[in-house]
C-alpha cells in the first residue's frame, strides 16, 4: 500500500445514549474551515482517505465511523436501533460537540444524515456537499414506508443481500481477492479497495471478521429513510448535490423536487458514475467540497 500522508488520529465523541463514536481527525490548523465527512452504509471513515488526504491540505477534515461501523462497531445495539433516526441523533451530538460551525459532506446515508443534522442544528452547519444522497421521491417513499409498516422491509434486496455477506476471512489479501472486480466494488480503483479492506475488519482469533456485522448493515438498509423532505425543507445553507448517472439513490424526480424546494441548490448529474461516485470521480467530489468550503 502507498505512503499515507496526513494520517488521521483517532478521537471520539459521546452520543446522547452514552455510546462512544469514533471520529478520525486529520491534522488541524486554527485558521482553516472544518469539514466532516460521513461514509456510506457498511463502510468506515478511513475508506475515503484517497479523497480526504488531499482535502486535508486545505481544510480541517473530520470523518466519523458511524455507529456499528469501523472503530464504532461496539456501539451497535439492534435492540435500541430506531432506524436512521439513531444516526441523525448521533450526528446532531457530533455537531453539538464542535466549538465552531462546520461544513458537512457525505456519501449515501452519510449525505442524508448530514441533511437531517443540518436541519436540526442550522447554527452549526455552514453548508452541505452531498454525494449520491439517499433521497426518495414521494412514490418510492410511499412504497418503502408501506414495506416498513408491514414489517417486510428486511426482504428488500439491499437488506437481504447485506444479511448474506461473508463475515470472516483468513487475511486481508483473501478479502481483497474476494471483493476485487465484483458486485458493488466493480468500479473501484485499487487504492480505494485497499483502504476499505485495511480498516473494515477486526481480528478474530487467527482470522478477520467484518467490523460492521452483516446483521447491522442489513437492519440499516431495511430502515432506509423514506421521507427526508421535512428535513430538506428546513435547509437554509448552501448545498451542492451530486447524483450518479446510473442507478442513483437520488432519482431525477427527487432532483427536480429538491431544486424546487431549494432554488439556490447546485444539483449536478455526474456523467459515467454509479452510486459509488466518490470512488469513481474522486476529483469531482473534491472540487465540489473546495468550491463551497474555500469560497468563504
Amino acid at each position: 500500500m502507498g505512503i499515507k500522508h496526513n494520517k488521521p488520529e483517532r478521537d471520539e465523541f459521546r452520543a446522547t445514549d452514552g455510546a462512544d463514536i469514533a471520529l478520525w481527525r486529520w491534522p488541524q490548523s486554527k485558521a482553516r474551515p472544518t469539514l466532516h465527512w460521513a461514509h456510506a452504509t457498511g463502510f468506515h471513515g478511513r475508506l475515503y482517505h484517497p479523497l480526504l488526504d488531499d482535502l486535508a491540505t486545505d481544510v480541517n477534515v473530520l470523518a466519523w465511523d458511524m455507529r456499528g461501523h469501523g472503530a464504532s462497531a461496539g456501539a451497535a445495539n439492534v435492540s435500541t436501533f430506531r432506524g436512521w433516526e439513531t444516526y441523525y441523533r448521533d450526528m446532531t451530538a457530533l455537531l453539538d460537540n464542535q466549538d465552531e460551525p462546520v461544513w458537512l459532506a457525505g456519501h449515501s446515508i452519510g449525505a442524508t444524515t448530514s441533511i437531517m443534522a443540518a436541519a436540526r442544528r442550522p447554527d452549526k452547519v455552514l453548508g452541505l456537499i452531498l454525494a449520491e444522497p439517499v433521497i426518495m421521491d414521494p412514490v418510492q417513499g410511499l412504497k418503502l414506508g408501506l414495506a416498513k409498516l408491514l414489517r417486510q422491509s428486511h426482504r428488500l434486496s439491499l437488506a437481504a443481500g447485506a444479511a448474506r455477506r461473508r463475515r470472516v476471512f483468513d487475511s486481508h489479501t483473501a478479502a481483497l481477492d474476494s471483493y476485487r472486480g465484483r458486485g458493488g466494488f466493480k468500479t473501484w480503483p485499487e487504492a480505494w479497495l485497499e483502504a476499505y479492506v485495511q480498516h473494515a475488519f477486526v481480528p478474530q482469533e487467527d482470522q478477520l471478521q467484518l467490523a460492521c456485522s452483516p446483521e447491522w448493515e442489513s437492519v440499516t438498509f431495511a430502515h432506509t429513510e423514506h421521507n427526508p423532505w421535512p428535513g430538506i425543507r428546513q435547509l437554509r445553507c448552501p448545498v451542492i448535490a451530486l447524483a450518479a448517472e446510473r442507478g442513483s439513490t437520488f432519482s431525477p424526480t427527487s432532483q427536480k423536487r429538491l431544486q424546487t424546494l431549494l432554488p439556490s441548490a447546485d444539483v449536478r448529474v455526474v456523467a459515467g458514475t454509479t452510486h459509488f461516485l466518490p470512488m469513481e470521480q474522486n476529483d469531482t467530489v473534491r472540487g465540489a467540497i473546495q468550491q463551497l468550503a474555500l469560497s468563504g
